[in-house]
């Protein structure tokens, strides 16, 4: 049975190549393909042979919109988005995303897992307080990661800095979106990706809010690595093809103005007591522990093509 379908929302055209490789080379027989084509120049077609679908819409959608996309014609059980900037490093990623749905729903079942993210070798400068190009490297990038290399990133504290120890087989509620895996069914429960959020930045802290109020978790996890370069899709493109690349009337990451105040990525705080709402199901809308405030959860905004 065919288990997972990656959508890929592809900018930069040089770097699929090695995610696609990588992929095919440390994951399972059992996945689909799913390349959105936002690029300027479109893919090489030596790469076909990687695609099962391929989606060319003439214009950049965006990430939250090449997401929904594919999920819209997705039936496995899971579905991953995958950055055109990821490099899988092992064949036991897959298993270490597995063992942490198994995991979290064990130890929270009234409270399922509905997306895992594997961890990057590579942070970046801002996730742990450095000055800006100043990334931080677990272990250094290499071409070929070997099975050693793998078993110290899974099975060894790593010292970040004097706030942050990396340890094993533990998981962290509350994620970016670059590499993330999600229960097929409860991602459509949940209405996709919020698709105002353009180019991309600010759909996942928006979709962990609303997860989280509506009885899910959101998860990394450090049972599981993949190298993210960060920042290398559209960071990195020139100006002049930056402009033609991003309809500037789209440009929006407004969270405040889509939940008010109180947000952040585990939920909707209350005004009056700043406890965390959550929905309850019976009645329809979402309320503090204290019942001070009624509130109903936005759903995600679809964008008309």
């Amino acid at each position: 049975m065919v288990e997972n379908t990656f959508v890929i929302p592809v900018v930069r055209t040089d770097l699929l190549e090695k995610c696609l490789e990588t992929l095919y080379r440390h994951t399972p027989d059992n996945f689909y393909v799913y390349v959105v084509d936002n690029s300027l120049d479109t893919i090489d077609k030596s790469l076909y042979k990687y695609i099962h679908h391929y989606i060319r819409p003439g214009r950049n959608l965006g990430f939250s919109k090449s997401f929904n996309a594919g999920l819209k014609l997705c039936e496995t059980p899971y579905i991953t988005t995958c950055n055109d900037d990821i490099e899988f490093i092992n064949y036991r990623w897959w298993e270490g995303v597995v063992k942490t749905f198994n995991k979290v729903d064990a130890a929270t079942p009234d409270k399922p897992c509905l997306l895992v993210t594997p961890s990057s070798v590579k942070l970046p400068d801002w996730s742990v307080g450095r000055s800006s190009g100043d990334h931080f490297y677990i272990k250094e990038y290499k071409e070929f990661y070997s099975d050693e290399d793998y078993d110290w990133l899974v099975g060894e504290d790593h010292y970040i800095n004097e706030h942050l120890t990396i340890r094993p087989d533990t998981v962290i509620d509350g994620i970016t979106l670059y590499c993330s895996i999600f229960k097929t069914n409860i991602i459509k429960e949940l209405g996709g990706l919020d698709e105002r959020y353009y180019p991309g930045s600010g759909e996942d802290y928006d979709l962990c809010c609303r997860a989280n109020m509506m009885g899910y978790r959101s998860v990394g996890t450090t049972s599981s690595y993949v190298f993210h370069h960060w920042s290398s899709s559209i960071g990195i493109i020139p100006q002049l093809e930056k402009d033609k690349l991003i309809d500037k009337s789209r440009v929006w990451n407004d969270t405040e103005s889509a939940w008010g105040g109180g947000f952040d990525i585990w939920g909707k705080r209350c005004p009056e007591c700043n406890q965390h709402m959550k929905l309850d199901k019976d009645l329809g809308y979402a309320t503090c522990p204290d019942n001070h405030t009624q509130f109903i959860i936005p759903p995600p905004v679809q964008i008309p093509l």
